[in-house]
């Protein structure tokens, strides 16, 4: 499900997946997924990372945009310190996208001993 990002002209419909995720290790020099997930694990974010997040998600979407563009939408989507950011909200959407959904187990109900 995409994420939508609103700004002052409406919404950006930004999709984190698989695609997503190879496009975006491709943007930072082919990074392997290790390195792409370590990013997630310890303060190693950087704004290259958010605004190739953000191309990747939106190329994943169906909308090729450049840096600047991507750029743009951070700044029209709360920037990254402000309290309340869409940009923010993405960044935790990318990473409950990369836990996989796991069907819940079905646990049968316990013979009764007589």
């Amino acid at each position: 499900m995409p994420f939508e990002l609103k700004i002052s002209s409406g919404i950006v419909s930004l999709l984190w997946n698989n695609w997503a995720m190879h496009r975006f290790c491709e943007l930072n020099g082919n990074m392997p997924i290790g390195k792409m997930l370590e990013i997630y694990d310890s303060e190693k974010l950087t704004f290259k990372h958010v605004i190739t997040m953000i191309q990747a998600a939106s190329d994943a979407a169906g909308k090729v945009i450049d840096e600047r563009e991507a750029s743009r939408l951070i700044d029209e989507g709360g920037g990254l310190q402000f309290t309340g950011s869409q940009v923010l909200e993405f960044i935790q959407y990318t990473m409950q996208s990369m836990i996989p959904k796991l069907p819940e187990e079905k646990t049968e109900p316990e013979e009764k001993k007589s």
